[in-house]
């Protein structure tokens, strides 16, 4: 086997869906699909000819998904078999020796926890290096507004928004090949397409991706069983989605020992640390979507019970070209024993002393530490001169609604995000006849006009956080025979 490594870096920000939806709440991920990258060869499908079938389908050619790099270094998502005090980040649980694997755990020690008035909570979401480094994936959001051409304003009722992960970011991923006639052309088409993610004709979607080597990096493994009370186990650890089957063939949630490859073993549930999710790929060449998916979740720990001989290398070769469904697209990729499963507290590698280039990173580290402490103080700035702004255009058909301001006011204090404000405000769904956004309906619909209401989501648009804009509007919003609240001048 052949593993191309490539480096994707965002020359801009990027919006990836974990589906096709264009409606209703819209998961987005926080790791590139491997389809993505198929996809970007499979443009060029009919130059294969005879091969096409082989290459994109067969599992011969496997496009892996894209991980963020942090410090140069690849990452892996966090398995769910981590547990930590409710309270502590992955990175401050890794930092303080407070981070276990659920296996391990008895009952006697969670009563120990619950009498140390700590509760564990399951790890969800991060990357992270084999040096237990966390890695911080960051997103932004804009709300924007579809353009009616007739009146030459924001179409009414037409809001959506995007949350894109932030360009300069760059993310490793691999292509894995059984055949290697088909390697120069994949590194050919992957490094000449530009393109990613959703909303690519605006201003997203812009990458550039670099053929790096062909070196081999594998998560540390222990190759015999693990024993855990006169009991021996084998973990595995999905790196990627896995699409199992059934017996019959069929795509199921359910891991049996038949699609593990493990027939005549025991797969131990208690210990095993599952999360699934179903999803539809479209598919652009065909203008149709592909039947649902029903996939295992990247990260996923299974547990399997077996003799205390179990030959754990040979499995972990055998399971090397990946297990169930999609193996194309990188699902089915799965870790036998990596290192961070196998104790009670989780071991990582052991990181090399900073080098005088390396302390000069840090340095940069620093540098950067402080510019983004600039742009929040640049981005604080802007929200508050964009409240100005509103309040100064629109003094006279707000400065009469000291009520509906008190509400607006409450309902931002309860909201915990712009999701949460927006459909506090604005939320267009009837119920009983009525709408239930806050200025759509009641007492305040009578005092709100429709060009006010346009116009206050409009500004939305001028700012990175419109959570933050509408709270400090709500704030400083002129009160009813009150002159001296005011916003200055900035």
């Amino acid at each position: 086997m052949i593993r191309l490594n490539f480096i994707c870096e965002f020359k801009s920000d990027i919006v990836l869906h974990s589906s096709s939806n264009t409606e209703g709440k819209v998961d987005r991920f926080n790791y590139i699909a491997g389809s993505n990258f198929l996809g970007m060869v499979a443009r060029a499908y009919s130059s294969f000819g005879k091969d096409a079938f082989e290459l994109f389908h067969s599992g011969v050619v496997r496009f892996g998904d894209g991980h963020i790099v942090l410090n140069g270094q690849k990452t892996f998502h966090a398995p769910f078999s981590w547990f930590a005090p409710k309270g502590y980040s992955l990175g401050e649980a890794i930092e303080k020796d407070k981070l276990y694997n659920n296996h391990f755990l008895t009952p006697k020690e969670y009563e120990k926890f619950i009498s140390n008035e700590e509760q564990l909570k399951q790890q969800r979401g991060s990357f992270l290096t084999n040096g237990g480094k966390v890695a911080k994936i960051d997103s932004v959001y804009r709300q924007k507004s579809a353009y009616d051409k007739k009146s030459r304003r924001s179409k009414e009722s037409a809001m959506f928004g995007y949350y894109a992960l932030k360009k300069g970011t760059k993310w490793a991923f691999e292509v894995e090949l059984y055949n290697p006639k088909y390697r120069d052309k994949i590194i050919e088409l992957l490094e000449s397409s530009n393109r990613l993610g959703k909303s690519r004709s605006a201003e997203y979607g812009r990458v550039k991706i670099t053929f790096v080597d062909e070196k081999e990096e594998r998560l540390s493994q222990i190759f015999t069983p693990i024993k855990i009370k006169e009991k021996y186990y084998i973990f595995l650890y999905a790196y990627s989605r896995l699409a199992l089957t059934d017996r019959y063939g069929v795509n199921s949630y359910q891991p049996t020992l038949e699609s593990l490859g493990l027939e005549g073993k025991k797969i131990d549930w208690s210990k095993s640390q599952i999360r699934t999710s179903r999803y539809t790929p479209f598919v652009s060449v065909r203008h149709n979507r592909d039947p649902e998916r029903l996939t295992i979740d990247k990260g996923s720990v299974i547990a399997v019970e077996v003799e205390k001989d179990f030959d754990v290398a040979t499995y972990s070769q055998k399971v090397e070209k990946g297990l169930g469904l999609y193996l194309s697209e990188g699902h089915g990729k799965v870790i036998v024993n990596p290192n961070f499963l196998t104790e009670k507290e989780p071991k990582f590698e052991e990181t090399k002393r900073l080098e005088t280039k390396e302390v000069s990173k840090n340095y940069g580290e620093i540098n950067s530490w402080l510019q983004n402490q600039q742009d929040e103080k640049t981005r604080a700035y802007k929200i508050l001169k964009a409240v100005k702004k509103f309040i100064k255009d629109n003094a006279k058909d707000i400065k009469n609604k000291k009520s509906q301001w008190g509400q607006i006011r409450s309902r931002c204090s309860m909201a915990q995000n712009s999701e949460e404000i927006y459909k506090a405000l604005f939320d267009e769904t009837e119920v009983n006849g009525h709408k239930k956004g806050f200025l759509l309906h009641g007492r305040a619909k009578e005092k709100w006009s429709r060009d006010l209401i346009d116009t206050l989501k409009m500004q939305y648009q001028e700012v990175e956080d419109y959570h933050a804009f509408i709270k400090l509007l709500s704030i400083y919003a002129p009160k009813k025979d009150d002159k001296k609240e005011e916003v200055k001048d900035v």
